[in-house]
């Protein structure tokens, strides 16, 4: 029964991901998309939408970047998963301030681990282990790509 007093809640997150390599590289946009998709698994989430922006500069226009902004401030989303905040933009206090954006739009930004310099507001996860600082564990030729990043 529906309480009037109350307004339903979606029992399903709603999610995506933001993708951007350059130059583009479709082995390091295969490895991101997958990573993701496990970030998403491991939080319980649904298979996210992919908006992607492979191969342009942060210093030009990224249309996948704003589409998603618009989806989030639409309240279409409730989190966004990326691999590092450098997605955004190489700039960290850049990168910052959209994930800012995105916060008052009330999405959560969530980091995939490996990462050693993150924007306030981007929380962290465990880094893999054997990964080193600042990169994820790469697979080994012929290794499984979802071993990309064990999240």
């Amino acid at each position: 029964m529906y309480d009037l007093h109350r307004p339903a809640r979606p029992t399903m997150r709603r999610a995506a991901m933001y993708l951007r390599c350059r130059p583009y590289d479709a082995r390091e946009a295969d490895y991101m998309r997958t990573a993701m998709e496990q970030l998403a698994d491991r939080f319980g989430l649904p298979t996210p939408d992919v908006y992607s922006d492979h191969g342009l500069s942060t210093r030009g226009p990224l249309p996948a970047l704003e589409n998603l902004l618009v989806a989030a401030e639409r309240g279409w989303l409730d989190v966004v998963l990326v691999p590092g905040p450098f997605v955004f933009a190489l700039d960290d206090r850049a990168a910052a301030e959209i994930v800012r954006r995105f916060a008052r739009a009330g999405c959560e930004v969530i980091e995939a681990p490996g990462r050693g310099v993150r924007p306030g507001g981007v929380p962290q996860l465990s880094v893999v282990p054997g990964s080193g600082p600042g990169r994820p564990r790469r697979p080994a030729p012929g290794e499984d790509p979802a071993a990309y990043q064990a999240v």
